[in-house]
């Protein structure tokens, strides 16, 4: 998935839901980032330490995941 086709209201509803948590969040990751190939267009940190926890997100499958969608 590209990151042009991510669906931004769901990504932003569910960091929305990860924030109140204040533990992780999802990032996007541009094609052009030398990055890209290891992480994938959307990816999971931890957000006191910064580490990856999981890349090449499907942000729908996570939604309903953690029952946002």
């Amino acid at each position: 998935m590209s990151t042009a086709g991510v669906n931004l209201a769901l990504l932003a509803r569910v960091n929305h839901f990860l924030a109140a948590k204040g533990e992780q969040q999802i990032k996007r990751c541009q094609p052009d980032s030398d990055r890209y190939g290891e992480l994938g267009g959307l990816y999971l940190i931890e957000m006191a330490s910064g580490e990856v926890l999981d890349h090449h997100v499907d942000i729908e499958a996570f939604a309903k995941r953690i029952g946002v969608a």
